[in-house]
């Protein structure tokens, strides 16, 4: 679970984001600093240096020479300035920003492909993935603008100041009511922004679920013949509501604030500063008109740029709040490390449960005492009802959970003491909720590119063994040919039997020394689930397979009836095991289950 969210520090998570993005591309940093400086030395430049310049002295005596070379002179400065700013603007940083946000993006995905799975049961989790995919590409860019703008300000202020204070001390003086107005009122309109953009995230979260609801081709059927689509309406207005009502609960404050803030921050002090100036110039002559000038350029360039450097310091502390977010699911540590090292995986002679118990969270137990031991070559089948444990316990068995009593031993080893990847490829396994990508067949049976020759007779191979040649054969292109048709109009869209035995497939196509069917057959019919059971057995039978391990889990109990061991479970318990032939004799739980199979199959009494 993601921790508990922490105060945000200012200082510390702006560089943390800018750190960042310096990682991505280290010359956007620097250009963005140089293209700023140049905008606001531009800005100083034409308010107070050039009006210095022509009006500065205690009269007027430069050269028309003189003023024709300045005016050239700062022609030219200007027009390579400007071509540099042009390109910044309209190409590198567009250019950059794409990069920024695909890479961080990508840190991202990265990052969520590697907290625990346990996160994706906690919807506090998703909020906080939500806040982070939102924001950190976009505040990347405001972090680098605002650190740039801040620096660039403050340098050009303090010139613009002490300009101001060497003509008048009191105009001086009020230049600084906007800074101190901007960051009071900032500060707090800023805070009322972050409280509704975080209570609005859940708000936002089911709103993109219907959208995705609507328009994934999985829930077409559903919302055509149920009236489930009423349901999800209520949902997605309900969501809307709270939006609504959200903004009328922060907005207006948020709306007054800025109008005092307007008129606190700009038009007291800037009108302010003006009458002084021309109060000084006019009534009491203290400054001459030359100086007054100067002086009414400054105040209009102060005010504005001493706005825009208490802004920056305002929306750095806007900034931290959302960085937190960012940084305190960045800097999770997951409780199983992806990239744990530990000992190499040569070969599996046995796996064993000792005791093992487990369960979600601080909830109940789901498993309690399982102990299960299978040798190499060997064939198990879990069975029992659904929410009996049996996937639980397979992704225990995959190290997607460790157990929370107990041990799972490989080779008379705890499996944590094993390099995590090499552990995981040491299984291939056939998901109950397998899902179907937008690739290839041949991809969606590999799980990646099919790199060379072999990778891709590997796949075909698996396809064949699952039974899907017959298909393959009937497709535009054929195992070339694009699953689901998102992205593809000539995409192929197989029933739930056929993607069952894409999943089927990846596991045979993976061949690894653990291989774990999780209701291998649930969408087949009954010939159908036959032959899959058939062509199963023959592969964990071959000599080339010797050496597997084969866990089978099923409800339907035909699946076991050729396994070595079968092991029921009911409310997270072994409540028998032995072979089929055992198990019938006892006339228990696992008897009573087959005969009722039996019987739902065969539509008459079966004698056992």
């Amino acid at each position: 679970m993601i921790k508990k969210k922490e105060k945000s520090a200012p200082f510390t998570n702006n560089f943390y984001l800018l750190k960042m993005v310096w990682r991505i591309t280290p010359w956007r940093v620097i250009h963005e600093f140089i293209a700023t400086l140049i905008s606001f030395a531009q800005w100083v430049f034409f308010t107070v240096i050039f009006f210095k310049f022509l009006f500065g002295a205690r009269e007027i005596n430069r050269s028309f020479e003189e003023i024709v070379i300045f005016l050239c002179s700062t022609a030219i400065v200007m027009l390579f300035l400007n071509i540099y700013q042009k390109w910044f603007g309209g190409v590198y940083q567009k250019k950059t920003s794409q990069t920024i946000y695909f890479e961080m993006n990508r840190m991202l995905f990265e990052k969520a492909a590697n907290v625990d799975i346990s996160c994706y049961e906690n919807p506090n989790f998703y909020d906080q993935y939500t806040r982070a995919t939102a924001e950190a590409a976009t505040r990347g860019e405001s972090v680098l603008k605002n650190l740039s703008t801040f620096i660039a300000s403050l340098l050009s202020v303090l010139y613009v100041l002490y300009t101001m204070f060497s003509l008048s001390i009191v105009a001086g003086i009020l230049s600084f009511f906007p800074v101190i107005a901007n960051f009071i009122f900032n500060k707090i309109i800023n805070k009322y922004r972050y409280k509704k953009d975080m209570e609005d995230v859940p708000f936002n979260r089911r709103i993109n679920y219907v959208n995705r609801v609507m328009y994934l081709q999985q829930y077409a059927k559903e919302i055509r013949l149920t009236n489930i689509y009423s349901t999800m309406k209520k949902t997605y207005d309900k969501a809307v509501e709270g939006l609504n009502k959200n903004t009328d609960k922060f907005y207006k404050p948020i709306f007054w604030l800025q109008v005092i803030s307007s008129l606190a921050s700009f038009s007291i002090p800037f009108q302010g500063v003006w009458l002084y100036a021309a109060y000084c110039a006019m009534v009491t002559k203290t400054i001459l008109i030359g100086d007054f000038v100067i002086l009414a350029s400054a105040v209009v360039s102060t005010t504005g740029m001493l706005s825009g450097f208490a802004n920056s310091i305002t929306d750095s502390f806007k900034n931290a709040n959302y960085i937190q977010n960012l940084k305190e699911f960045m800097e999770y540590i997951p409780k199983i490390d992806e990239c744990q090292k530990g000992l190499p995986v040569t070969d599996v002679k046995e796996l064993e449960l000792k005791n093992v118990s487990f369960r979600y969270g601080d909830g109940e137990n789901i498993l309690h005492s399982i102990s299960i031991r299978i040798k190499s070559g060997e064939r198990i089948a879990l069975v029992g009802h659904n929410g009996a444990g049996k996937t639980t316990l397979v992704k225990l068995l995959m190290r997607l959970y460790d157990p929370t009593e107990g041990v799972i031993l490989l080779n008379g080893i705890d499996i944590r003491e094993y390099d995590l990847k090499q552990y995981r490829a040491a299984i291939s396994v056939a998901f109950q909720d397998f899902q179907v990508m937008s690739m290839s067949v041949i991809e969606n049976v590999i799980m990646k590119n099919a790199e060379n020759d072999e990778e891709r007779t590997r796949a075909l191979d698996a396809l064949y063994q699952s039974g899907l040649s017959d298909k393959l054969s009937k497709l535009p292109k054929q195992a070339d040919t694009i699953l689901t048709r998102e992205f593809d109009d000539e995409g192929a869209v197989l029933s739930g039997g056929e993607t069952q035995k894409i999943a089927v497939a990846r596991a045979f196509a993976k061949n690894g020394k653990i291989l774990i069917l999780d209701e291998p057959s649930s969408a087949l019919d009954p010939i159908a689930e036959y032959d899959m059971n058939e062509k199963i057995m023959q592969l964990c039978e071959s000599k080339k397979n010797e050496d597997k391990i084969a866990f089978i889990i099923s409800h339907r109990l035909s699946s076991a009836v050729n396994i070595d061991h079968i092991y029921m479970l009911e409310n997270g318990t072994v409540i028998e095991h032995g072979t089929h032939a055992e198990l019938m004799a006892k006339d228990g739980a696992y008897a009573d289950m087959f005969v009722k199979q039996a019987k739902n199959y065969l539509g008459s009494v079966v004698t056992v």
